[in-house]
């Protein structure tokens, strides 16, 4: 079936172009047909970064072997510096707060920025990649998305920020409320001491040459599991990558070779890709933000799609500074902005005006994925609940593909690229320059109908049995987001708790929830970021919701015990998560409609659909529903945790008091 006709009304006819489109691209083998940059073969692709090593935040670290620190945080990007800032707001000591990263310095996902890579430099290898590649900025409005705005009294410079203004921001935070931070360091165990009373942390610090790292070990109190959703590159796996890769240059947009490409993150001048003809394999969030960089210098530009993404306009503006003076002039300002943000986003009424008014408020059926507290579906109420998103997002799709046919030029380009799913399935992306590119002559779009292409060879790539020949090739490919990863698995990190319980043997069994989204029993004085919890497309708006929750539960616990003098233990209570697991299932049938959606790593690859064409019992369904995350959405998980928090102390946890002798 081609395009079909633009439609006033929802109708089964578009609702027969989705499962087309779907169908195809459904395979059984869900994450498999990728593979991770741990794989064999793919480690050169891993190279990290250059990191200063002259820094002294690096080569003065705050932990050495038998520290004890009160609260060590995985992480020091948005997440972490979140954690970090909103316990030392509520009454913790910087002092007692560390973050411990792989990388040379704050950031995170953003730690990118170039001031930070020498070129005499020794690289190391690790687990983190950053976005530092050219024409990098957050898409989501940088007023709502950049931490500690208010506190900081920092004025972004635009309304969506680049990489490295929102990098040189959560530094500000840092030294803002003066956390601390342990780089270049990995943490390979957390183990649980019921004599002590504390985390054991083995660590392995790594400056320089990987040869010389030293392991070491630190004593946490408490310990704030921060670590990010995206951890490994992936790349489809197709057979001939070994003879391209031995003849051709390849890198991941995670690890962008600005040696081979020239300019930096700001100055994207890419001039040594003069002469070159270069293929991106991926259509996401960050290939629409490279494809229009790449296409200013390349001879030639392929663009390799599987599949659409739905693209608006993203009205890039400068910060007006009236307007700014207007707006920040309230306190609690980012907060407001955030919530009116969620709430547009999740489709919940009545939180005043769209105070941020973008593509993103604009869509609200992309709560389909986000979840919404305008109402609790039934298992029975399924396909009626499908349908009334798909009725609700109709006028927003129809408009982005209606600006596809009056942006690009070549009609056959333009129908390739429309989307033909619910915006709920994908990431929707919003650019200012992406869908002018197709009309340059030297960018061509290999459109593989869903189906990927055919393989790699030595003088580039194929696909419906054409080669196509390339100089460099870049994977805009994505990363690793199996739902069915432990967070110890995810972040190689092995986690022991109470007599000897793994993360992974707790996360794999039937009844395993969380408690409040933050913590579960078994691992005590450990928080975090788990399911159960909400997402918003603005991250930092979730994590910010989360960690005031913990930090208002630690510290109400640290006065109930006597004050910050007292050490003591605390751990959700088994039927706490069981009755908080029970609200999670009831509200978990709002994400039924991800089984519409095209395959991405939402629903698992497409797995989603497929297991749910696969009978269940009662049981199954409660015990798979209290995974989920919170189906009401951000707003509405918001407003639970806010209504938690009010009580005096913390409710559905033991807190011990730690004798002096521990």
């Amino acid at each position: 079936m081609g395009s079909i006709r633009p439609l006033q009304d929802f109708s089964e006819a578009l609702l027969d172009k989705y499962a087309e489109e779907r169908d195809k691209r459904l395979k059984h083998s869900g994450q498999k047909q990728y593979v991770n940059f741990r794989s064999q073969g793919l480690q050169d692709l891993d190279k990290d970064p250059w990191v200063d090593y002259s820094d002294p935040r690096v080569n003065d670290p705050p932990l050495k072997d038998g520290t004890n620190i009160k609260y060590l945080i995985t992480g020091a990007g948005i997440n972490g510096i979140v954690f970090g800032g909103r316990l030392i707001e509520a009454g913790i000591s910087s002092k007692d707060v560390v973050c411990v990263d792989v990388a040379g310095g704050f950031g995170g996902t953003w730690y990118g920025d170039p001031v930070h890579f020498w070129p005499r430099a020794i690289t190391y290898k690790c687990d983190r990649y950053y976005n530092r590649y050219p024409g990098v900025m957050c898409d989501v409005e940088g007023y709502c998305y950049i931490p500690f705005l208010e506190e900081t009294g920092y004025q972004p410079r635009h309304k969506y920020s680049y990489g490295h203004e929102i990098r040189r921001q959560i530094e500000r935070s840092a030294d803002h409320f003066g956390i601390r931070g342990q780089f270049c360091t990995s943490i390979d165990s957390q183990i649980w001491d019921e004599g002590k009373k504390l985390w054991v942390v083995t660590m392995t610090r790594t400056v320089g040459d990987p040869s010389i790292s030293t392991t070491f070990t630190v004593y946490a109190e408490f310990i704030m599991m921060s670590s990010a959703p995206f951890i490994l590159p992936k790349m489809p796996d197709l057979p001939g990558f070994e003879d391209l890769h031995r003849k051709k240059h390849v890198f991941h947009s995670a690890r962008w070779d600005y040696e081979y490409t020239g300019g930096t993150q700001e100055k994207p001048n890419l001039e040594k890709l003069r002469g070159k003809r270069v293929a991106i394999i991926g259509t996401g969030a960050t290939a629409i933000q490279i494809v229009p960089e790449l296409a200013k210098w390349a001879d030639q530009v392929y663009v390799v799609q599987r599949t659409a993404t739905h693209v608006g306009p993203r009205n890039q503006a400068e910060t007006d500074p009236e307007y700014w003076a207007k707006m920040t002039s309230e306190k609690g300002w980012q907060k407001k902005r955030r919530l009116a943000f969620d709430a547009y986003v999740s489709n919940s009424k009545g939180y005043g005006p769209d105070l941020v008014n973008d593509g993103w408020t604009a869509t609200p059926a992309g709560s389909g994925f986000l979840g919404s507290k305008s109402k609790l579906v039934a298992l029975n109420e399924v396909e009626e609940h499908i349908k009334d998103l798909y009725t609700l997002d109709l006028p927003r799709t129809e408009s982005l593909r209606k600006h596809v046919d009056k942006i690009v030029k070549d009609k056959h380009t333009a129908e390739k690229l429309k989307a033909w799913y619910g915006s709920w399935c994908k990431r929707p992306s919003f650019h200012d320059e992406y869908l002018q590119t197709f009309n340059k002559p030297n960018v061509t779009l290999i459109d593989t109908d869903g189906k990927g292409l055919d393989r790699y060879t030595e003088n580039g790539i194929q696909y419906n049995g054409i080669e196509y020949e390339i100089d460099a090739l870049i994977l805009a490919t994505g990363f690793t987001v199996d739902p069915d990863l432990d967070p110890s698995e995810k972040s190689r990190v092995v986690i022991k708790g109470r007599e000897g319980l793994t993360m992974k043997e707790y996360w794999h069994s039937p009844d395993a929830g969380s408690f409040l989204g933050v913590t579960m029993p078994g691992f005590p004085n450990l928080f975090g970021f788990f399911r159960g919890g909400s997402a918003s497309w603005n991250h930092t708006s979730s994590m910010d919701n989360e960690a005031t929750l913990v930090a208002s539960i630690v510290t109400k616990a640290q006065k109930q015990v006597g004050g910050q003098g007292q050490r003591f233990v605390i751990e959700p209570l088994k039927e706490a998560e069981h009755e908080y697991g029970l609200e999670v299932a009831k509200r978990a049938a709002w994400f039924a409609a991800m089984s519409s959606c095209t395959p991405g790593y939402f629903n698992g690859e497409g797995m989603a659909t497929l297991e749910s064409k696969e009978p269940k019992t009662q049981e199954q369904r409660l015990q798979q529903g209290k995974k989920a995350n919170w189906g009401g959405g951000p707003v509405d998980y918001r407003e639970m945790v806010e209504d938690y928090a009010a009580n005096k102390n913390p409710q559905g946890f033991t807190i011990e008091v730690v004798s002096a002798q521990a």
